[in-house]
């Protein structure tokens, strides 16, 4: 009800001070540079966005650590973002009424925003 309350896009969940996901959705946490996401596991949803992002991230030579991810990292992140299948990927750009970093789209997502829609694109038309 909180995150009605103050029209928010999505709720991020955590669970004994790990970062789990989202309502609806997937979370990664950039921080000093480092795309930061928590394993799949019994608390996090499978999701094929999720995935894709991974293997983006990993084919152009992100940082990436798939590991717990600690409520003070998501709160002290330079960029927050959720993906799904429906929101694709999408910049966080406040929590709990602060912003995430300069409280705008980060660099990093914006590289990762341009890479899975050339991504997207490639598949439809392959898929075509």
């Amino acid at each position: 009800q909180l995150s009605a309350d103050v029209d928010a896009t999505e709720t991020i969940l955590f669970r004994d001070g790990r970062l789990t996901e989202a309502s609806a959705s997937n979370v990664f946490v950039v921080k000093d540079g480092v795309l930061l996401t928590p394993p799949k596991d019994n608390l996090v949803l499978p999701g094929i966005t999720y995935d894709v992002v991974l293997e983006i991230a990993r084919a152009r030579e992100f940082q990436v650590e798939v590991r717990a991810v600690t409520e003070a990292e998501v709160r002290s992140a330079d960029e927050i973002w959720v993906t799904s299948s429906t929101k694709e990927v999408l910049a966080v750009t406040t929590l709990d009424g602060k912003p995430v970093g300069d409280g705008r789209p980060g660099p990093l997502f914006r590289r990762m925003h341009a890479l899975y829609q050339q991504f997207k694109q490639e598949h439809m038309r392959h898929a075509a």
